[in-house]
Order: structure tokens, then sequence, then C-alpha cells
């Protein structure tokens, strides 16, 4: 019985099979319609903006296109090439805008219409679009590429940390927000991420002036009784010989650019009851207020500057006229000013100590003249029976003459700084070895007139930081004619040893660049020897800035060393 079972299931099932073959073959001529348009004649060929040819992905219908830096990507002319008989929304030579995104292009050709996503950017437009520095909005010549900020008078202009914009696919350095040193201009560039298109700022911040009285003098000639002004500590001292008339001074009153005063200059005053105040108000409506004082006095004459001009306040070189101003300031009661021509034994009969330094452009002569050789003469005498010297810049001409020491033959000048209007900028601090290879006597490691003297973070004693140094100076070598003077080698302790011995003087600094003693002087002293009865202190030092005026706006963070190392010096030789 099974077997029957199964023979009759596989009849049935053949059956059925060539039932199902019979009925295709009845039916192999019926066909399917294709649903899939036909894009071959419905494409963008081309795509074109400012003859630049954009990038089209017929698989995904996007194109893409960066244009130069600082187009304006919302006014476009589109030009595209279509097979025949296609048109094209938006139509091909039409204006397009893509500052908003992306613009979806339509073709149509035949009935089948096909979209293409176009994205047109361009690369970052190098500029600066807004700056400021706090408050202060800067000025912005797009054409010349210069910015012009102004900040006011308290504004600390080496330290001010600009905020400004910039497009976006832009970079620039230095950022936004870094704090610049604007003492001069400062140079900024923005440069596209196309990464070679670029601009360069120059900004330029100038500042408020401050509230202060410039000059406050009795008169108006240059050396009618000029007032000694202090800043920091708003004062002014106005010195007048014994006798004076106190009681109706009219002085004389400059204030900076913009400011009031008040009391008005020219207004006369009683001074004789004591100080007076005077209030400047500057463009911003900040005010300072000064201490006026005028005493008498009567001099001692101890400490004399000798120069060329008529009084202090006519000397005509800055440097020069900046060290008698600070004598006469700090020392009131003790300085004498001298004319050079006018110099007698006489002057110099009460005074102890005599400065003789001068500086000059374009020559190394007493600046306005009158050092002849009967005047040097009369300071030899001076020096010869007592009186102290302190000589330094060019008056180091006159050591041959006073005799003290020869350095004819000895002298490392800088040509091109001493005798033209020279200078340069140099990064280096200068100022006085600190530290030797060979260790040095105590009389020149320790000596009184380096006492508190700053240090800061050299192996020296510094004493001008500036970028621009005007290089006017002198060295005097140990070589040369001094080889034939002593036995012991150039530039070494022994022979710094037999220079002081046979001359009886303490070698106490050189220049920053000699490396050990026995090179040649910097900072020494000559004490008392055979007919030269007073003490000598000489200064070759190219650092010595007594004014920074004529230093391209240079400032000297040590310029505190300068006027203490001269105070010591004083104390030395008059104590």
């Amino acid at each position: 019985m099974k077997n029957i079972s199964k023979v009759i299931k596989l009849g049935l099932f053949l059956f059925v099979g060539m039932l199902f073959t019979v009925t295709l073959s009845c039916n192999d001529d019926i066909t399917f319609e294709d649903q899939v348009p036909d894009y071959a004649y419905s494409i963008i060929r081309s795509f074109d903006i400012n003859n630049q040819s954009a990038t089209i992905n017929h698989s995904t219908g996007t194109i893409t296109l960066t244009l130069p830096a600082g187009t304006n990507v919302s006014n476009l002319t589109v030009n595209m090439s279509l097979p025949e008989g296609a048109t094209v929304e938006p139509a091909s030579g039409s204006t397009v805008d893509f500052s908003e995104g992306p613009v979806v292009f339509t073709i149509s050709n035949n009935g089948v219409s096909r979209p293409y996503t176009a994205t047109v950017a361009a690369y970052g437009d190098p500029k600066i679009m807004t700056f400021s520095i706090g408050e202060n909005d800067g000025v912005i010549d797009q054409e010349n590429a210069t910015i012009q900020v102004t900040v006011g008078s308290e504004a600390n202009i080496k330290a001010l940390a600009p905020q400004y914009t910039i497009p976006g696919g832009t970079t620039s350095t230095p950022q936004s927000g870094v704090a610049q040193d604007f003492t001069n201009p400062v140079k900024y560039t923005v440069l596209s991420n196309d990464g070679f298109t670029g601009k360069s700022y120059f900004v330029t911040v100038t500042q408020l002036q401050k509230a202060l009285i410039t000059s406050f003098k009795t008169g108006t000639d240059v050396c009618s009784v000029t007032g000694i002004i202090d800043d920091e500590t708003s004062t002014i001292n106005l010195d007048f010989p014994a006798g004076a008339d106190l009681s109706a001074i009219a002085p004389i009153i400059e204030v900076t650019e913009g400011s009031t005063l008040s009391p008005a200059s020219g207004v006369a005053q009683d001074f004789s009851a004591g100080a007076i105040e005077y209030a400047v108000t500057n463009v911003e409506g900040i005010t300072k207020t000064y201490t006026v004082n005028a005493r008498t006095i009567t001099s001692s004459n101890k400490i004399a500057f000798i120069s060329g001009a008529d009084c202090v306040e006519s000397i005509s070189e800055p440097d020069t006229k900046a060290a008698a101003l600070w004598l006469k300031a700090n020392y009131a009661e003790d300085f004498v000013y001298l004319k050079a021509s006018a110099l007698t034994s006489a002057d110099l009969a009460n005074t102890e100590m005599v400065l003789l330094y001068w500086d000059n452009t374009g020559s190394q002569d007493m600046p306005d003249g009158g050092i002849t050789t009967d005047k040097v003469e009369i300071i030899t005498n001076y020096y010869k029976a007592g009186g102290h010297l302190m000589v330094e810049g060019f008056a180091i001409n006159l050591l041959d003459d006073i005799g003290r020491i020869n350095i004819n033959g000895t002298l490392l000048t800088n040509e091109g700084g001493n005798t033209n209007p020279v200078g340069g900028e140099n990064l280096d601090a200068w100022g006085l070895r600190g530290s030797y290879t060979t260790p040095s006597p105590a009389a020149s490691a320790n000596h009184p007139i380096l006492a508190g003297l700053d240090q800061g973070t050299t192996d020296y004693y510094p004493m001008n930081n500036a970028n621009y140094k005007e290089d006017r100076n002198f060295g005097i070598d140990f070589g040369g004619e001094y080889n034939s003077l002593f036995t012991q080698p150039h530039c070494s302790e022994e022979r710094a040893l037999e220079f002081e011995t046979a001359t009886n003087s303490v070698l106490i600094r050189w220049y920053e660049w000699l490396d050990a003693r026995g090179c040649g002087i910097g900072l020494a002293e000559f004490k008392p020897q055979g007919e030269y009865l007073g003490t000598m202190i000489v200064n070759t030092g190219g650092w010595l800035e007594w004014s920074m005026e004529d230093n391209n706006g240079a400032v000297n963070d040590y310029q505190g060393n300068i006027h203490l190392l001269h105070a010591n010096v004083i104390d030395y030789l008059l104590n």
C-alpha cells in the first residue's frame, strides 16, 4: 500500500510541472514598461562664474566652486552649457545670490527634470573689519592699510590689548586681545585660508597728552629762574639768589597741548607767604595739581658743572643739559654752573668736585664751545691742588692735557657714532661688568660707588636697555702704547695689577663685552699721586644716556642706575 501511494504522488507532481511549462510558453511575448527617466539630455555640462569652472558631480547632482578671497558671493553671474533643447532655472546668464547658502538649479529636457545643488563660496577676504582699544575705536584706511587709534592719557601705551574682527576663513597675527607695545607702530597681518592671499596693516596709537606743566619760568629769557619740575611728586621748586623779592612773581607757564591752567600764566603771585598750587586740566578733564615752592638759597658751590652755554637751560645738547639739570635739581644748595669761556681760578675756590661731561653730534667738542687750553689749565691746577674730578663722555679728550694718565693712541672709539649723528637698534642691555673670569680685589669688586645699583637678572650692572642707542663712547685700551710700559700680557689680571700699582688706581669695572681685568678702563678711580692731590673718577661707558630725547622714542628702564652711580660718586668724593 505504501508503494502505490508514492507512485500516485509522483505522477501528480509531474503533471503540475508540465502544466506550468505550457503556461509560460504561451506568454513569452509580454513586455514590461521602463519607469526609469532618461537623464542623458537633462544634465548641466558646465557651470562657470567669473571665468572659473565649478566641479560637477552628475551622480550626486552637486556643483561646488570656491572663488578668490574677497569675492562678493551675493551678486554672481552664472553661465552654464546645456544639451540641445534643455532649459534651466535659474537661467544661464542670470545673477544669483549664494550668500545664504546652496542654490538649486533645475534642468528640464524632453519632459525630464533634474535638480543640481550648487554651493558657491569665496576664500576668506583678508582684512581687518573693526579695531578698537578699550572704548576707543580705530579709524581703518583700507586703501592704505593703516589704522589710527587715539587712547587716553592714563593708558599704558606699552601694554595695550586691541580687540578686532576679521572675516571667516582668515587668520591673523598678532591675535586679537594680545597686549602690544605701541610706542611705535605695530604691524598686523591677516591671511586668507587660500594660503597665499594676505594683507598687512600698520596700527599707530596716539595718546592724549597728560595734564602737565612743561615749563615754569620767571621770564621769557632762557636763563631766567626756571622751576625744577617733578611730575612724580607734582612739585615745582624755584630757586632764587639770596635777597630776591618773592612777593610779586609773575611766572611764564607752559602746559601740554589743549590743557588749561589755573591760576593763569603771567599773573603775579605772592610766593613769600609759602607755596602756591597750580591746577592743569587736559582735554579729557583730568586735573593735576602742582605745589610750587619758591625759595632763596646761597649755594656752597661744592659741585660744579662746566659747559659752553650761558646757563644750564640754554645748553644746546640734550644729554649734556640733562646731566646739568639733574645736578641742579638734586644738589641745589651745593651746585654751581660755570660757563667755560668765562671760567677763572676764583670760580673754583670753594668747589670740591667738578663734573666734566658732555656729549655732542657731529663733533667731540664741548657743545656751545669755550673749553680752551687756558681753561683746561685752570681745571688741571684745581685738580693738582686737591680738587676732585669726574671725567666722562667726550670730556675724556681732556685727560692727556690734564696729564694724570696718558690715553694718546690707546683710545677705542666708535667712529661712526662719535663723529656723526648716528645710532642704531640694539636689543642688548649695556652696562658695567659685574663678575669676572678672574676674581678681583675687594677694592674693585666692592667699591662704594657701586652701592645699591640694580644688577637685574644679569651678571653686570645694566645702565641702558633701550632698543635705540646713540653709541657715542670711548674705551681706554691697555694694549698699544701701554705694551711698552708693562710686562704682563694684555687682558690679564696681572696687567690690571701692574696698571693699578703704577697709577695708584682702582679698576672698578669695564665694558660688558670685556671678560677680564687688564683689557682697559670702563670705570676707574685714580687716587692722589705725585703733584695730583685730588681724586679722579673716569667713566668711559657708552651706555651713558642722560637724556632719551634723541633716542628715537626709546625708554631706558635703567636710568635710575645712571643717577644712583653719580649720586654715589658725589657722596664718595665729597666725604
